[in-house]
């Protein structure tokens, strides 16, 4: 997954409006940089998309100090890390956009979605989804959900603005609300999105969880 090369300074405001309007911690990834990953690694497997080698999980950080630091070295690309003030519930997009089509005509607002360029959307929720998504998913059938959950030890990729942008890189789906901050529960969302994967004439391969612990 390439991710177009942004100014530091729009990666520095992007990363600000997460930290301290919204209240999400961020972390400094990786970037693309003459269309190879900054890591170097010739087989990485997430160009772009993921911490940047000199920065631990747990450096997660909501100070603008600390912010302006780090995209004033480099136009790293912005992570959110999960399990923390928000979980995220993964799924394919064109499963995930149904399942928006549904809460949408019975009133219900997802909250943020993330469209990422690996064509999967990313349901923010509120954290602590863990438990819920492993019960919803043994009881269904497993073998035909591709849902993924994202919790504690994780970072997901964040579009490079409050808006989003055009072009191969994350985008809002469903921007943040700016004035109702609040987030769904999973199991608002779960029994939607099974649906929508139960009825996917593609049937995904399986489930997983892109968690530790």
């Amino acid at each position: 997954m390439l991710v177009r090369r942004r100014t530091k300074a729009a990666l520095q405001a992007a990363a600000l409006f997460y930290a301290t309007d919204r209240g999400w911690p961020v972390l400094p990834g990786a970037y693309v940089d003459q269309d190879r990953c900054s890591c170097r690694s010739l087989r990485c497997p997430e160009p772009g998309a993921h911490p940047a080698d000199a920065v631990d999980l747990a450096a997660a950080s909501r100070s603008s100090q600390v912010i302006r630091t780090w995209w004033s070295r480099r136009p790293y690309s912005v992570l959110l890390a999960t399990g923390l003030e928000f979980d995220v519930l993964d799924a394919p997009a064109h499963v995930g956009y149904a399942a928006i089509h549904e809460l949408n005509h019975l009133g219900f607002t997802p909250g943020p979605v993330v469209h990422l360029p690996s064509d999967r959307l990313l349901f923010l929720v509120r954290p602590g989804a863990r438990d819920v998504y492993w019960y919803t998913i043994d009881h269904n059938d497993a073998a035909h959900l591709d849902v993924r959950h994202h919790g504690i030890g994780h970072v997901v990729l964040a579009p490079s603005g409050p808006c989003g942008a055009d072009g191969p890189e994350p985008r809002w789906a469903v921007p943040p609300d700016p004035v109702d901050r609040r987030l769904p529960e999973a199991v608002e969302l779960l029994g939607t999105l099974v649906r929508s994967c139960q009825q996917d004439p593609a049937r995904p391969p399986h489930a997983r969880e892109e968690v530790s612990g």
